[in-house]
């Protein structure tokens, strides 16, 4: 654990007066030259690699996004799922290791033949969402009243 800096803090929700007192949520923090220093050494170049480059690419699916990262560029796990606060690093510690491996997966290649099918699928919700709202426009506008002076 010497690459996180975990620290313990007051939960938020129900628990009453345990809440109050004790420090149970899980906090583990990795800063950004830790996470860079951790590249080839426990986290697998390749892997690496991808999660930066998915985490970078605009056209990257959202689950293939590492969740954890800050607007600094640290990597922060929190959890408070229990009141005890091992589990709560467990869970830190599964919630990151399963981002790891979720988001360091290459991506497969995607036919050109795939790509057309869903630009025709995308074009036609499309027209479908533009015909809708036009329908609903079009319904509004007819509840409008009348005046003497429109005819």
């Amino acid at each position: 654990m010497s690459y996180f800096d975990v620290a313990f803090t007051h939960s938020s929700g129900k628990g009453g007066q345990h809440i109050n007192t004790t420090d149970s949520k899980a906090q583990l923090r990795m800063s950004t030259v830790s996470w860079y220093e951790s590249r080839g050494r426990w986290i697998d170049s390749t892997v690496f690699d991808q999660i930066m480059h998915n985490y970078n690419d605009k056209e990257a699916p959202q689950i293939k996004k590492f969740p954890y990262f800050t607007v600094k560029g640290d990597v922060l796990v929190e959890s408070q799922k229990t009141r005890y606060r091992d589990k709560n690093l467990q869970d830190c510690l599964d919630k990151f290791v399963v981002g790891v491996k979720q988001c360091g997966q290459l991506r497969q290649q995607i036919d050109q033949q795939t790509k057309q099918e869903w630009q025709k699928y995308k074009k036609r919700d499309n027209e479908q969402r533009v015909r809708t709202k036009k329908h609903v426009g079009d319904k509004k506008q007819l509840r409008k009243r009348i005046s003497l002076d429109d005819i």
